[in-house]
């Protein structure tokens, strides 16, 4: 079992990426920080009348780390794997692929045992203001 986990701003291209990765990796899948926003009626107001969508308390964390601790326990199960696995290789084990993906990983502390790996993605503000 492998956890990546991909963070950048938010349009950095993070979902593109995890995407491209899953079609190309055998027994991968997602989970998405971006599935786990709390509704509208739950989001904090700031003083100029503007959503907080850009703060953990805007998302279910916990919900979101419950998914990816069941999908550790049990990838085929967890509800996250959308096919049935392949065998990877000649030998009779499987590899599991788990990449996370989300703007806000890096701050939420019970996150970071849980990762084998993880990413940081940049791009240009011009770049990324165009984005959004």
């Amino acid at each position: 079992i492998f956890t990546m986990f991909s963070n950048s701003v938010t349009n950095g291209g993070k979902t593109t990426l995890a995407e491209k990765l899953k079609k190309m990796l055998p027994n991968c899948a997602i989970i998405s920080q971006d599935d786990f926003f709390k509704p509208e009626s739950e989001v904090e107001t700031d003083e100029h009348g503007f959503k907080l969508y850009d703060v953990l308390d805007a998302i279910y964390m916990d919900e979101m780390v419950t998914k990816i601790h069941n999908w550790i326990k049990n990838p085929v199960s967890s509800g996250v794997m959308t096919k049935q696995p392949q065998n990877t290789c000649d030998k009779p084990e499987n590899v599991y692929i788990l990449i996370v993906e989300g703007f806000l990983l890096y701050n939420y502390e019970p996150l970071k045992e849980l990762w084998n790996k993880r990413y940081f993605l940049t791009l240009p503000y011009e770049e990324c203001k165009r984005r959004r």
